[in-house]
């Protein structure tokens, strides 16, 4: 019974270690909502906007308490580190940026438990105008897994409690630019 048992867990390792060579099935998350600003108004001030203004605490997913870029977060190629208010940190690189149409990201280098379980995160945004006065704003998270084992995680928990605070933080810029009492930069953000 011991022999069978052990050989057991042999193919099973094996397997797994086997399985660490190969890409697995993406998770998206995805959220969306409607505007009646224009897209440039709406992308030039969610872009560089501060990450610690909109993510606050959720659940098992901490807040940003501060990020490592001095100038504002607009240019591709520009990196920084996110810090977040447990102490944990990862990695952003703004990978391109399309004037009043859209930009995309990769966050990686994670510290916290996510390590893990992600190889990147590829976030992306889209503006898009519906007509004449609305704007549609989709944003997205592909969590790109380590393994098989890391996809069912992902799938099952992380999906879930990620889609609350990333709906809250794009209310939040919503509301702001709709009402006119916008986040003040202390930085100055570059032209477009």
């Amino acid at each position: 019974m011991r022999i069978v048992t052990l050989l057991s867990l042999i193919v099973i390792a094996t397997t797994f270690v086997k399985a660490q060579g190969k890409n697995y099935p993406e998770t998206v998350v995805s959220v969306d909502i409607e505007s009646t600003l224009s897209p440039k108004e709406t992308f030039e001030y969610i872009v560089p906007i501060p990450l610690e203004h909109i993510f606050q605490p959720y659940k098992n997913i901490p807040g940003i308490d501060s990020t490592s870029n001095k100038e504002p977060w607009y240019r591709s190629g520009m990196r920084r580190t996110v810090y977040f208010d447990d102490g944990t940190s990862s990695e952003e690189t703004l990978l391109s940026v399309t004037p009043h149409t859209g930009f995309t990201y990769k966050v990686n280098g994670f510290t916290n438990s996510l390590k893990g379980l992600i190889k990147q995160i590829n976030g992306s945004w889209t503006f898009t105008e519906t007509e004449v006065g609305k704007i549609h704003i989709r944003w997205t998270y592909q969590f790109v897994p380590k393994n098989f084992f890391a996809r069912l995680l992902i799938h099952t928990i992380v999906k879930k409690r990620m889609k609350t605070p990333m709906t809250n933080a794009l209310t939040k810029m919503k509301d702001e630019l709709e009402s006119g009492n916008l986040y003040r930069y202390e930085r100055s953000v570059g032209n477009w």
